[in-house]
């Protein structure tokens, strides 16, 4: 482990322990009470006055317990599955602090239960947060659209726990009809919205249709916000709302015009959207299309600015370009495709060494350097197959040799048209090291 890591976690560790130990100290070993400080809390109710400070004390050593073990992770790990840990450790630091705040609030049994049900509701959404990454590791999307699904509709369960509690502890003279309808309009709203989220595994389908409606259905807040709203209308024009409520036939025609202009306008985004895609296709199809044509019949040398190519390669791995610019240079020297895939072969199917999901800090650095130097390997191998063949009655070209360094001149040479020698020297020169 590197000396900053170390350096970092015995930092965050002291820390932590100086504040723990002060924390524990004034929990255990006094009898602070909340208005023994109420000069930095003027507005301090009175009820509070007397609650031991404990009440406040052990919900911050809680989150704070989080928050060190979150820097630790952060420290000494990495990777996907590391970041995925560290973020839900802040989240759950903070969450931890409010949940145990209302979970121990004195005297009020309507904060208490409103704790559990924000511990519930953040607890699942941490799962479906880490599920949801780490099946975008996997490519699994079906799986995250799946837990999608159930995470909308559990949330939806205790939205309306809290409704109903709401409600309960008001005290307000509340018709049990529009209570018992409110319940109604949020378990439709939220079971559709679950029931179309779920259409969100057709997102990977080959079929254009298809995978624009898994796209729509993969936008959670706005299928939800349009169930829910949805609901809304629905129960409007059923006549519920105003057997509940009959005061909501007064706002009749602005609802109606509301529904009108949302759906007008929905329509006109989506028609113009199609249209400037439309037409932007065209346009770059078209360019597309001239510029193939002044390069077909170019057999001039294709390796002027070659070292951005290889530098992206040997660097990044991006060799799309680089098997792009070699093949092209094969096929005008009338090399058959099958000597191609051939020569190029240890290019093809060349893979980097995946980093790992979760790993000590400082093993995917390593992972990097490793495959750099397996790239260079994997490049001059390539280079020695296709330089000693000889094009356009030039003689054989000498091989790279181990330990050989690959330079890009950035200039084609004279009368290189296309042929082994316009390679070498527009693309490669092989220095001694």
């Amino acid at each position: 482990m590197e000396k900053e890591v170390k350096r970092r976690i015995l930092r965050n560790s002291a820390l932590y322990g100086v504040f723990a130990a002060l924390v524990l100290w004034l929990v255990f070993f006094n009898e602070f009470t909340i208005g023994d400080f109420r000069g930095f809390l003027p507005y301090l109710p009175d009820q509070l006055m007397s609650t031991s400070i404990s009440v406040v004390l052990i919900p911050l050593l809680v989150s704070v317990s989080v928050f060190y073990a979150a820097s630790i992770f952060s420290a000494a790990f990495e990777g996907t599955l590391n970041d995925v840990i560290v973020s839900n450790l802040y989240a759950i630091g903070f969450a931890a602090f409010f949940a145990l705040s209302l979970i121990y609030s004195p005297g009020s049994k309507m904060l208490n239960s409103m704790g559990y049900l924000f511990l519930e509701a953040f607890v699942v959404l941490l799962i479906y947060n880490s599920i949801a990454t780490l099946s975008r590791v996997w490519k699994a999307h079906a799986v995250k659209a799946v837990v999608a699904s159930a995470t909308i509709y559990i949330e939806g369960q205790i939205a309306m726990r809290l409704l109903a509690l709401f409600v309960g502890s008001s005290g307000a003279p509340l018709p049990g009809d529009l209570v018992a309808a409110l319940n109604e309009l949020l378990n439709l709203g939220f079971t559709v919205a679950a029931a179309v989220s779920i259409l969100a595994i057709l997102k990977t389908s080959r079929n254009p249709t298809l995978s624009a409606v898994g796209g729509v259905a993969s936008n959670y807040p706005f299928v939800v916000s349009v169930c829910v709203i949805g609901s809304l209308y629905f129960n409007y024009f059923r006549g519920t709302l105003m057997y509940v409520s009959p005061g909501i036939a007064n706002l009749s025609p602005y609802i109606e015009w509301t529904a009108i202009c949302i759906v007008a306008a929905l329509i006109y985004t989506r028609t113009r959207k199609g249209i400037q895609t439309s037409m932007t296709t065209r346009a770059q199809l078209g360019d597309w299309i001239k510029h193939m044509q002044e390069v077909s019949t170019y057999k001039g040398d294709r390796f002027v600015g070659f070292t951005e190519t290889v530098n992206d390669f040997i660097e990044h791995g991006q060799r799309d370009l680089l098997l792009v610019k070699l093949s092209m240079f094969l096929n005008d020297n009338r090399v058959g495709d099958e000597e191609i895939s051939l020569l190029l072969s240890d290019l093809i199917n060349y893979e980097d060494e995946k980093k790992p999901v979760f790993s000590i800090k400082g093993r995917a650095s390593d992972i990097e350097k490793e495959n750099e130097a397996r790239r260079r390997r994997v490049l001059q191998g390539t280079v020695s197959k296709i330089l000693p063949l000889g094009f356009g009655g030039s003689a054989g070209l000498r091989s790279p040799r181990p330990g050989d360094e690959v330079r890009s001149t950035g200039a084609p040479s004279p009368g290189s048209e296309g042929d082994a020698s316009g390679l070498e020297s527009s693309m490669y020169e092989m220095e001694d090291v």
